[in-house]
């Protein structure tokens, strides 16, 4: 797969796809494009790389002991490299690819940050490379948690798979 956007190759024998992500192409956006391409509807990914900026949710203290929730939006002021990102991959009630991704990065003051990351305001600087290993058996569905009300993956065996 190759396209102005990104690039991705299938390697048979781990049943992995690696690639990248080029300039301006958004995190989320060309992941699920490589997902689609090859047809996973579940994985884990990890990826490395630049961003033009970084936005993401970080965790902060609920307003009752023990709970838990995000905070508002934070977007780094400079361009940012991922220094390790890790998600999965899965479908929301709908039945449409959803990523779950966290990453830590460092921006052009040296700055440490990192959480939550948000589909549609994280685009590649110069580029982002990928791997994604299918996981062919099992069942990712993102649906609300029933205690904090944010959407958290469901993992499910494929019957007969």
């Amino acid at each position: 797969m190759d396209n102005p956007r990104l690039q991705a190759v299938y390697d048979k024998s781990t049943e992995r796809i690696v690639g990248r992500l080029k300039k301006d192409t958004d995190l989320f956006t060309g992941l699920k494009e490589v997902c689609t391409h090859y047809g996973v509807r579940a994985a884990q990914f990890q990826c490395l790389g630049s961003l033009k900026y970084a936005t993401f949710l970080q965790v902060a203290k609920g307003d009752q002991e023990g709970l838990i929730k995000y905070s508002p939006k934070v977007q780094t002021k400079s361009e940012v490299e991922i220094i390790s990102g890790v998600g999965f991959i899965g479908v929301n009630e709908q039945g449409e690819l959803d990523l779950h991704f966290h990453g830590t990065v460092v921006d052009c003051e040296k700055r440490l940050d990192g959480g939550h990351f948000i589909e549609g305001e994280n685009f590649t600087a110069i580029t982002v490379e990928f791997i994604i290993l299918p996981l062919k058996s099992v069942k990712l569905v993102r649906k609300n948690d029933e205690i904090f009300n944010v959407p958290v993956f469901s993992f499910t065996e494929i019957e007969g798979a």
